[in-house]
C-alpha cells in the first residue's frame, strides 16, 4: 500500500492567547479527496495553511507523502515541492497573460525550458477548458475563468496533494459551477484534494471523507452519505440543517 498523502497527528497552534486548533489528528489517503467543512472561524483555513507550512504549529506533527515539517528549511521545500494551494483570491499577475502567469513559476523556480512549459501549458488551459484565453490578462477575465487558471497554474508543478481554500467564495454564483466542474475532474483523475468549502452540493458528489470543524476541533469526521444523513453530534446537526435549509 502506498504511504498516506497527508498525516496529522496532535496539532495545537495559537495565535497569541487565541488556541486556533485543538489536538486535530486527521489522515488523507493517497488519491482521496477530504472536505473541510464548518462554521467561519472554526480553523479550516489556518489547518491547511499549516499543511504546507504557510503557518507554523506550535504542537503536533504534519507528514505529506511521507516528508514530515520538521521546522527546517530543506522540509519545507520538499513539503512544496510535492503540494499545491488554490486560494479565494486568484493571485495571478496582472501584468502577465495567462500563458506567462503559468509558465512564470516552472521556468525561473525549477529550471523547466520555456518550450515544455509553454507546451505543458497549453495541455492544462485545454484541461479547465481556457485554450482561447492564453494570450489574454487577468484583467480580461472572469472571475470563473480567473479561478480556473490559477488551478491550471498550480497543476504546472504536478502537485501530489491539492489544497482548496474556498476557492469558489470569490466568485458570482453564475461562475461558481465552472469552477467546480473542473474540481470534480480532477478528482475523478485520482488527485489527492483537500477542500476548504461551503459548497456542499460538492461534498456530497465527491468527498470521501467529510471533515465537520468547529472552534479549533474536530467534531465530526466521516463519509458523506453518513454526515449529511444522520450526524452524531447536535453541531454538525445544526449545521447541516442550516445547509439543506439555505438549499
Amino acid at each position: 500500500m502506498s504511504a498516506p498523502a497527508v498525516e496529522i497527528s496532535g496539532l495545537n497552534k495559537w495565535f497569541g492567547p487565541h488556541h486556533v486548533l485543538r489536538d486535530v489528528s486527521l489522515g488523507l489517503g493517497a488519491g482521496e479527496k477530504l472536505v473541510l467543512c464548518g462554521p467561519s472561524g472554526s480553523g479550516k483555513s489556518t489547518l491547511i495553511r499549516c499543511i504546507i507550512g504557510l503557518e507554523s504549529f506550535q504542537e503536533g506533527s504534519v507528514t505529506l507523502c511521507g516528508r514530515r515539517l520538521d521546522g527546517t528549511a530543506a522540509a519545507l521545500r520538499d513539503v512544496r515541492a510535492m503540494s499545491g494551494m488554490v486560494f479565494q483570491s486568484f493571485n495571478l499577475f496582472p501584468h502577465l497573460t495567462v500563458l506567462e502567469n503559468l509558465t512564470i513559476g516552472p521556468v525561473h523556480g525549477r529550471g523547466m525550458a520555456r518550450a515544455a512549459a509553454a507546451e505543458r501549458a497549453r495541455e492544462l488551459l485545454a484541461r479547465v477548458r481556457l485554450s482561447d484565453q492564453a494570450a489574454k490578462y487577468p484583467g480580461q477575465l472572469s472571475g470563473g475563468q480567473a479561478q480556473r487558471v490559477a488551478i491550471a497554474r498550480t497543476l504546472m508543478l504536478a502537485p501530489r496533494v491539492l489544497l482548496f481554500d474556498e476557492p469558489t467564495s470569490a466568485l458570482d454564483p453564475e461562475m461558481v459551477h465552472e469552477v467546480l466542474e473542473v474540481m470534480e475532474e480532477l478528482a475523478a483523475q485520482g488527485q489527492s484534494m483537500i477542500v476548504v468549502t461551503h459548497e456542499m452540493g460538492f461534498a456530497r458528489r465527491v468527498a470521501d471523507l467529510v471533515v465537520f470543524m468547529d472552534a479549533g476541533e474536530i467534531v465530526e469526521a466521516t463519509d458523506p452519505e453518513s454526515f449529511f444523513a444522520a450526524p452524531r453530534s447536535p453541531r454538525a446537526a445544526e449545521f447541516v440543517a442550516q445547509i439543506s435549509h439555505g438549499d
